[in-house]
Parts: C-alpha cells; structure tokens; sequence
C-alpha cells in the first residue's frame, strides 16, 4: 500500500468523530510510529483532527492493565500542542481537571486524609474513567510486559470505543511472534487494517525533508541500495548533516563521496548481520583494485555477490578519506582535524584529475571499452603516470603496476615504482606501509620492499638514545621508533648503556627488552630485544657485579 493511500486513510480516520479503531501493521523499522506522528501533526495544523484530546502510550514494558490505562492518562494532550511530548506540565493539568471534575461530595470521602496521600491512589483509580472522547495511539504492541495479554490489551480498545467513544490507533510490526491473540480477536476490534509497506523511495521521502542537507542526493543513493528502515535513514541524515560542512571549500566530489561512501557504510554497518546478501564493512574497507579485476585474489561466491553488489552501486576503491568515514559510522562522530586532512589531500587529486591528460582520463581507457587496446591502455597510463605522479597514492600506484604486470609489462612497472619514489622521496611518511598500507591490497613485493628501504633510510636520522629518551617508561611508540631501534647495532647499544646513568638506563634496558615480550611481536620488535640482550650479556661478562646487574634484568647469560 502505498504512502499516499495510508495518508489519506489516516486523514479520513482524523477528521471524523466516530468511535472507531484502526491498526497499521508493517515491518520493524520502516517507518509507522515516525509516519503516524507526521500524518498527525500535519492533520492538526490544518485543523483535520476532529477530536480535541490526544495520548500517545508505547506498550514496551508494560505488565499490566491498570499500568496500561495509567499511562494512557499521563500522556494526555491537548489537540493544539500535538506534535509536543507530554510533559510534567501537561500532567498537572490533565490532574487538576480531573480532580474537578470530582463533585464536593466526593472530596468528603477523602477528609481527615493528607492530600497527597489520598488522591494519589484516588487519581490511578478515577483517571481512566476521564478518558472520553479521546485519540490514543497504542504503538509497539508486540512488546508489550510479559504478564500483559494481547487480549486483554485488545478488550481495553474495544471498552476504549464502545464505551469511552475514543478513537484509537494501533501499530505493530507484523514480523514479530507471539501476536496469535490478535489475528484470533481483529474480526471482533479492528474497523480498519492498513499494512504499511512503503518502498525505499517512499520511506526516503519519508526520512528527508527539504531541510535535510543534500536530500535529493541522498534519497537516491538510499534508494538504489534498497535501504527502507526509517532508523537507519535517519543515523545516514545525522552524519552527512555533520560532514558535510566540513566540505566546504573543497571540490564538490568531495561532499559527493562523503554522501555516497556514508549511505554504503551504514547501509553494510547496520543490515549486514541479518541479511546475507549485503556485504559486511569490513569487506568493503579492504577492497581495492580487486574490485576492478586487477589481481589474483581468490573470493567466494558471497563475496563475487557482494562484489556485483558494490560495482552496481559504483563503488570502486576504498581511500583513506572513506577509512575516516567507515570509522565514524562505527562511532557516530567525526574528528574536524583529521576529517579536513582527509578530504583536503583527496582535494588535490580531484584538482589534479580535472587537468588535461590526468591520469584518471588515462584510466577511462581500461574501464570504458572492451576493445583490444592492451599498448594503448599502457601507453597511456604510463604517459600520464610520468605527468602526474605527484597525485597519485600509493594505491593507485600498486593497482597501475598490477596491471603493467598482468599486462606483460614488468619493465615499466618497476620504472613507474622508481619515478614515483624519486618524485615524492621528501614525503617520508607516505612510505610507511605499517601505517598507510591500512587494507593491505598494496601487495606488490617490489612496491613494499623498495617503500620499506625508503622509509628505513628516512627515519633513522634519529639515535636510540633519542628515541629511548621519548618512549622509555611509556606504552606508545610509532614504527619510525620500531626501526630507529632495530637498526641499531649490538655495540652501539653496548656503548649507550654503559655510558648511561641513574633511573635512565633501566628505563631504557626495561624499554628495550619489552619489545620482545610483546604478544605476536613482529620482526623489528624481536630484534630490537635480540641485540640489547646481546649487549648486556656482553656487559655481565665483564665482571661478577655487573653479571648480577644484567641478571635482575631476567636476562639469560647463555643461549637457551
């Protein structure tokens, strides 16, 4: 049934005064409750809404009918303010009618008693039977208290109109157990049963309003993906609300990708677990080139499915900007610092790929045609490559030499991964595999090693002492630390903690020898702890003293 059709049932439900009961049945998520009370709302502020009371109750949690009918009266309303959540204030009021309400003779019943003692009790009595004429709204029926019963809660509607002239409107998600009762007494309590199965446009229509941030963008990009829970909508509306002024400045592909990157991300973060079909996050963040058929990865028929998937939606490398992305749809947050960052040196390569003969236009030559261009396709990513490698990532430049690789072309992919490190050597950190090789797909061994060497020969301006005199004593370090250490020498550590002095040089020895205690240490790790151990087996050997000193260090004299 579509949106329109619900609406204008519900309209016609509003604008009459006749007792009448209506449910709303659909799937979790898609969007009842958050429809309901926008149909509600927009009713009451063209005066459609013919009654002049409201309440809205929630079963979830409820146990029992007297609790039930209770809250229907704490969330009493008045038509005019719909749209605002009872309250405190509404409360009191809706007391202070009640009480009077309550002729003189009855307040006699009540002497000698103190007053908040007395009607407090007398109110949960009497309050249920002030509710005449009034619009209720009971939604979440199928998570209701354990000790409440469906019937029970359908008798109630049923003494709600029949007896109180109340209209009353039930939701409930039709997917979930334990609803036997009300299938067995609908007949007997239900005027009119709407089933609310809005498709992914309707439901985007739903979410996003003109005021939403780039609505029409997004009400497309979820409707491709097929994405109908209203929640999920809604968490997608809150984070590209967030981002997308921290694009300003920058190119428009940029708060493009942020909207297209944050849709596919909390569409796999939030449905992945319950539904097969839709490839998990973690998939999507370690995908790079495969994606593109470059490589030989070995995938699963899932994952050829997923991949299909991600293709359809055109979606085709992971960057570090959408890493940031990823982790704040885990998290619900973004860090402006690290966020601009990102966005601005994705910024450059846009820039860049805008200008003539960019390497992205080269690119077009493998995607755009299944013509037997293999020499034009080379010549033209090598041409370009030479051009424009000062905005070419390390990704891009793995997935260019998989290719001349697979292409026969091992010459020119060995001489692009040479161009490229000598055009951007002054970059130190953009050869830091540990640290920029996020997903792993840089897996060419020439591009790894040669990046290794470069990184190793950058960082080790820096000695072990200096090193040591920042990290000793703490639990953080970095990889340009990891390799300053491995690389220093058995003498070279022999000598510093010889000369070493005072509370330092345990530090520094502790620090050292911690390395190799680490769980899965890696290579560098274990040789940072081989060689101070050496060097202190050197120092125990030169006299029975500092053969006790080494040794309340547990450091072995001998090799096991």
């Amino acid at each position: 049934m579509s949106i329109e059709v619900i609406k204008d049932q519900v309209f016609h439900f509003l604008s009459s005064d006749q007792p009448e009961v209506m449910a709303i049945k659909g799937e979790w998520g898609v969007g009842k409750t958050f429809s309901w009370k926008k149909f509600l709302k927009e009713a009451s502020s063209t005066n459609k809404v013919k009654l002049e009371r409201y309440s809205y109750v929630s079963l979830f949690g409820i146990n029992t009918l007297e609790a039930f009918k209770y809250t229907i009266f704490e969330n009493v309303v008045k038509r005019e303010i719909i749209g605002t959540e009872a309250s405190i204030e509404t409360f009191k009021n809706n007391t202070a009618s009640l009480i009077e309400s309550l002729s003189r003779h009855s307040f006699s019943l009540f002497k000698g008693a103190p007053i908040v003692k007395t009607f407090s009790p007398a109110i949960e009595t009497i309050s249920f039977l002030s509710l005449n004429n009034t619009l209720i709204c009971i939604d979440d029926l199928e998570r209701k208290g354990k000790s409440l019963e469906i019937k029970d809660v359908l008798g109630l509607v049923s003494l709600l109109k029949e007896q109180k002239k109340c209209k009353v409107v039930l939701l409930l998600n039709d997917e979930e157990g334990g609803l036997k009762d009300y299938e067995k007494y609908r007949e007997k309590v239900i005027d009119i049963e709407l089933a609310f199965a809005p498709n992914p446009e309707e439901c985007a229509s739903i979410a996003y309003s003109e005021q939403t941030p780039n609505h029409s963008r997004l009400r497309e990009l979820t409707t491709s993906l097929g994405i109908r829970n209203i929640r999920i909508l809604k968490k997608i509306e809150r984070l590209a609300t967030l981002s997308l002024h921290l694009t300003e400045g920058f190119e428009p592909e940029i708060a493009d990708q942020v909207l297209h990157s944050l849709v596919l991300y909390a569409w796999s973060y939030f449905c992945s677990n319950s539904n097969e079909e839709i490839p998990p996050l973690e998939f999507i963040t370690s995908k790079g080139y495969a994606l593109l058929g470059i490589g030989d990865e070995e995938i699963s028929e899932p994952q050829k499915k997923w991949q299909t998937t991600l293709q359809a939606y055109n979606y085709q490398l992971t960057d570090e900007l959408d890493l940031l992305l990823a982790e704040a749809v885990k998290t619900g947050y973004f860090v402006e610092e690290d966020f601009k960052e990102k966005a601005s040196t994705k910024n450059q390569q846009i820039i860049a790929s805008k200008s003539e003969n960019s390497f992205s236009d080269a690119w077009r030559l493998y995607h755009d045609t299944f013509n037997d261009n293999g020499d034009e396709v080379i010549n033209g990513l090598y041409e370009s490559f030479k051009k424009n490698c000062k905005y070419i990532t390390p990704l891009n430049l793995n997935g260019t030499v998989s290719l001349f690789r697979e292409l026969g072309e091992a010459h020119k992919a060995s001489e692009i991964i040479d161009l490229y490190i000598e055009n951007r050597k002054y970059e130190a950190e953009l050869f830091n595999m540990k640290e920029n090789n996020f997903f792993g797909d840089i897996r060419d061994q020439e591009v790894i090693d040669k990046f290794n060497k470069v990184y190793n020969q950058s960082v080790t301006t820096e000695t072990a002492k200096q090193v040591l005199d920042r990290i000793a004593g703490k639990n953080g370090w970095n990889q340009s630390d990891e390799v300053v250490l491995a690389n220093t020498s058995v003498d070279e550590y022999y000598k510093l903690f010889k000369t070493e002095t005072g509370s330092h040089l345990s530090s520094f020895v502790t620090t050292c020898l911690k390395f190799g205690q680490l769980g899965n240490a890696n290579y560098q790790q274990k040789e940072v702890a081989s060689r101070a151990t050496q060097a202190l087996r050197k120092i125990a050997s030169e006299s029975e003293i500092n053969k006790r000193r080494v040794n309340k260090f547990g450091v072995k004299l001998e090799d096991a």
